[in-house]
């Protein structure tokens, strides 16, 4: 059989990006080629032919990006990400966009794909459970699925036992997927995190969530009545509800041919997400495990505490065969100290992980959390990530 026809009857089989992206099982944009499997003859496509992925393992940059939904303009910084040596883009999908921006959504995530970017859509801020500077319309609706602080209060944050939030987020994927995104991007999931945890003056009643739902399901789980005072057998229950939410989301995500990423909040803390990572990495659809130990917000040294997060990540990802990814602060970074930024990402490629993202944007410029410099951020990490193009193709 001549070579073009096997290439044909391939292609064929890809009726989508997702699935191109499921077969080939990689899915960096690179300047090279896609190597087909062995059994069509060794055939290599070009990336512009080949919808822009690529079967080799070289660095994956990339960037979060929000706070415009006008397709002209976003075309311009789609353009800009990839001069900056972006192969991925991460477009936040809050749920104004969902209920308003959905055909906006598709027409945006086409001209990223046009460019050649792969495209991460992230559920920013929904329910108030995921990460993202984003008001939650379900909450407001549905006050009585939300958490509850363990003395009763009132939280403006979904229940992840509530069924009704979970079934809201299974129609969320489905719009998601309705845009042609690639990978779902899960961002800092955790039940909700009192300001206290944050300045280390938690009191005794401060987490969530003690509803009456996750009493009743706590009390058929342990047998005993729901304490107010956070204890070993709470934790357990708060872990294995985050378990339980994301191995079905992303069961489901899988479905619908997308990817699915989880980044957690750095650290494996039961306070602020789940008390092993393993517990969410050990699942079956979860592809690509990441943090993002932002270091100027978390008033940390940069080296030990970027080093130590992503010898963690590695050590995780390569015992359940996932693909490692680790982020970088590029927004609120104060004036003189822009080229930390670089530092961030070398220390990183020095680990071994080639899959490095930015939050966000031109230093975050579009909000009030933009650096004092937001262009030479920019500057800096466009610089970090091209070097790193020619550095591991």
């Amino acid at each position: 059989m001549e070579a073009t026809d096997v290439t044909r009857q391939y292609l064929e089989r890809i009726n989508s990006r997702r699935e191109f992206i499921r077969i080939t099982g990689k899915w960096s944009f690179m300047a090279g080629v896609i190597s087909l499997p062995k059994i069509f003859g060794g055939i290599s496509l070009g990336t512009s032919s080949a919808l822009g992925f690529s079967s080799g393992d070289g660095f994956k940059g990339g960037v979060s990006y929000f706070g415009n939904r006008d397709p002209k303009h976003v075309k311009k910084d789609m353009k800009d990400i990839v001069a900056h040596g972006c192969s991925f883009v991460v477009h936040t999908f809050s749920e104004v966009d969902y209920h308003y921006y959905t055909k906006t959504m598709k027409e945006i995530v086409n001209i990223s794909h046009d460019l050649g970017l792969t495209v991460y859509i992230d559920p920013w801020g929904v329910g108030g459970v995921f990460g993202g500077e984003a008001f939650s319309r379900f909450v407001m609706k549905n006050p009585d699925k939300t958490q509850r602080l363990a003395d009763g209060k009132h939280l403006p944050s979904a229940c992840l036992n509530q069924k009704p939030f979970y079934n809201f987020m299974k129609r969320w994927v489905d719009k998601a997927a309705e845009t042609g995104a690639d990978v779902l991007f899960w961002d800092e999931p955790h039940f909700y995190i009192p300001r206290n945890v944050w300045r280390k003056k938690q009191g005794p009643a401060e987490w969530a969530c003690r509803c009456d739902l996750c009493i009743s399901l706590f009390r058929e789980r342990f047998g005993r009545e729901m304490p107010k005072v956070m204890d070993k057998n709470v934790i357990k229950f708060r872990d294995e509800s985050i378990v339980a939410f994301f191995e079905g989301i992303t069961e489901y995500g899988a479905g619908q041919k997308m990817k699915n990423a989880l980044v957690m909040l750095p650290e494996e803390n039961y306070l602020t997400g789940v008390s092993s990572w393993e517990k969410l990495v050990s699942l079956k659809y979860v592809d690509i495990f990441g943090t993002d130990p932002y270091w100027i917000i978390f008033r940390k040294e940069l080296d030990s505490y970027i080093r130590d997060a992503s010898r963690r990540v590695i050590e995780i990802s390569k015992k359940y065969g996932k693909e490692p990814q680790m982020w970088v602060q590029a927004y609120k970074v104060p004036a003189g100290r822009e080229s930390e930024v670089r530092r961030a990402i070398d220390v990183i490629l020095d680990e071994g992980i080639r899959n490095i993202a930015a939050w966000s944007y031109c230093g975050g410029a579009p909000m009030n959390l933009k650096s004092d410099n937001p262009n030479l951020v920019w500057k800096i990490l466009g610089e970090a990530f091209l070097r790193a193009q020619r550095l591991y193709g």
